[in-house]
């Protein structure tokens, strides 16, 4: 598991440098016993399940690996374990593939298992098997287990988008925002003439980006959400794959045809931009993460205003993970969570894939939810309840707690390979807080919601609304302050991001850290003065 350089087998002067390699955890010893590799209740013979198969070879295996991989890479350079990581992950899932081809290909031949899809996220594929495929699958022996894929999606089928246009009609679009599209990164950013909202200037950015010198500029974050509408303020901010044209095909060869901006990995469809016609709740965080002040108010609504946003569509889908990681996102904002739903050991997947994110150099953030109605313990759900996940509580505008805003703790214990964080000893959550509502965020014109304020109409479908909450807004604030650390220092691992993100809170409530706020509210700039006191020379 430990990263190594080659040459400093032959040298201790070596360098980190060097080409390197991740070596992978002994293979497991196969478990005669199959029922310990295979979820209950998969055992009707003739019946069809959606699974998830987990390979036994995996970079991080289960509780504990991923925090002795931090600990023995402490040294390492993000770069550099970006490209270890997926070096390995990809070597580990094409082994295991030859491995188990034979079995799968059988098991497709007669039919007991279909619609199967492979992954290296997690080392694994998803398929629809028969219970008796699935016995066959736990019993080999480089497979460590057998997942039922519970929760609102499956991995291995295509979902339409709800506000899917027409193929003519969404070249159309992607062409003008090709038209439009600038790239600013390297435009001097100042705020001459420019007003601050509230809760940028709360958390601290404009000092971030003068006394700081960190505006985001170099980093992309990859936005899971809706989508994004093409409000020229956000259309200035999207990502650009600069191996891809508009022309129906695959010129970058990484599998996906015209993703110029990210991909929709419900639908399948290179169209990423687009939001829903009611809630345009992904266009409403782009803007607080890197929305540019190109509006009639002159408002700057983005904490990171040179950051860049890559648009993945598809929330939950462990696919919007790889091609983050691959496509070299530096952030991962997520508005998904699966509150009251019953996940048993399939929890265990999206950790394994969010330790390999993070272990590749990707800080995942989130708002932790705003279930304050429901029991402790049950508020702040996946993927917000995993440790390496920075999940953001929230504040009203007065300072205080916003009364849904999601608290603490959260639980392990008892699920597959990561049995953890009992209630004895659990994981402290929210770990941070940013600001649930009350600014100005970009939504439709109309309808307008109940008690939502029109603070400009900036174009027939977009405007400047005051009025939605929730802790949806107050993770983009975290993914804003991820993006300007790493502007200011592009070497600092996802860990020592999270790390220092919490240290240079400002504490909230009772003295230290707590299940209510975190480490407290964010501070952009003492958390990127931190950032860089960690640059390598």
């Amino acid at each position: 598991m430990k990263y190594r350089s080659r040459s400093s087998l032959l040298s201790a002067a070596a360098t980190l440098l060097c080409s390197t390699a991740f070596a992978s955890s002994p293979a497991m010893t196969a478990d005669a016993d199959v029922d310990s590799k295979i979820d209950a209740g998969l055992d009707q013979p003739d019946r069809t399940y959606p699974v998830f198969v987990r390979m036994t070879d995996q970079l991080i295996r289960g509780a504990g690996d991923y925090e002795r991989f931090c600990e023995e890479n402490r040294q390492a350079r993000r770069t550099e374990l970006r490209r270890g990581v997926l070096a390995t992950l990809h070597r580990n899932s094409d082994g295991s593939w030859q491995a188990a081809r034979e079995l799968v290909d059988r098991l497709t031949s007669n039919g007991q298992v279909t619609n199967f899809e492979r992954f290296w996220i997690v080392n694994g594929f998803a398929c629809d098997a028969t219970g008796a495929a699935c016995q066959q699958l736990a019993a080999h022996d480089a497979v460590s287990f057998v997942y039922q894929q519970r929760g609102p999606i499956r991995q291995h089928t295509r979902q339409p988008t709800p506000d899917g246009l027409p193929a003519e009609q969404q070249k159309q679009v992607y062409a003008q925002v090709l038209a439009d599209w600038k790239d600013d990164s390297d435009e001097p950013f100042s705020t001459d003439g420019l007003e601050i909202p509230w809760n940028v200037d709360r958390i601290g950015a404009p000092a971030a980006w003068f006394e700081g010198q960190a505006t985001g500029r170099g980093v992309t974050v990859a936005l899971c959400d809706s989508g994004m509408m093409v409000a020229p303020a956000l259309v200035r901010a999207l990502w650009k794959n600069p191996g891809e044209q508009l022309n129906a095909k695959d010129d970058d060869g990484n599998g996906y045809i015209d993703d110029l901006f990210g991909y929709d990995f419900q639908a399948r469809s290179f169209y990423a931009l687009g939001d829903s016609a009611t809630l345009p709740h992904g266009s409403m965080c782009a803007g607080i993460v890197a929305g540019r002040p190109i509006n009639s108010q002159k408002l700057v609504t983005g904490i990171a205003p040179r950051a860049r946003l890559m648009i993945l569509r598809g929330m939950g889908h462990l696919k919007a993970y790889e091609y983050a990681l691959e496509q070299g996102a530096d952030v991962l904002s997520m508005s998904y969570m699966w509150v009251n739903v019953e996940l048993g050991n399939y929890r265990g997947v999206y950790r394994t894939a969010h330790e390999h994110l993070a272990a590749g150099g990707v800080v995942a953030v989130g708002g932790a939810g705003n279930f304050a109605a429901l029991p402790r313990g049950r508020q702040i759900a996946l993927p917000k309840d995993i440790p390496c996940v920075i999940a953001a509580g929230g504040i009203l505008q007065d300072g205080g707690k916003a009364p849904q805003s999601s608290e603490g703790p959260c639980f392990w214990q008892g699920v597959k390979f990561y049995d953890d964080y009992p209630a004895a000893a659990p994981l402290g959550k929210p770990d941070v807080t940013g600001l649930f509502g009350g600014y100005p965020v970009w939504a439709r014109p109309a309808p307008l919601g109940p008690r939502w304020q029109l603070v400009s109409k900036e174009g027939p479908n977009f405007a400047l609304v005051i009025g939605p909450q929730g802790n949806s807004f107050s993770g983009p604030h975290a993914a804003g302050v991820a993006a300007l650390m790493l502007s200011a220092n592009p070497d600092l691992t996802a860990w020592q991001t999270k790390s220092l993100m919490e240290q240079t809170c400002k504490d909230l409530g009772d003295p230290g850290r707590d299940h209510t706020f975190g480490a407290g509210l964010l501070q952009a700039l003492p958390a990127v003065q931190a950032a860089r006191k960690l640059k390598k020379s």
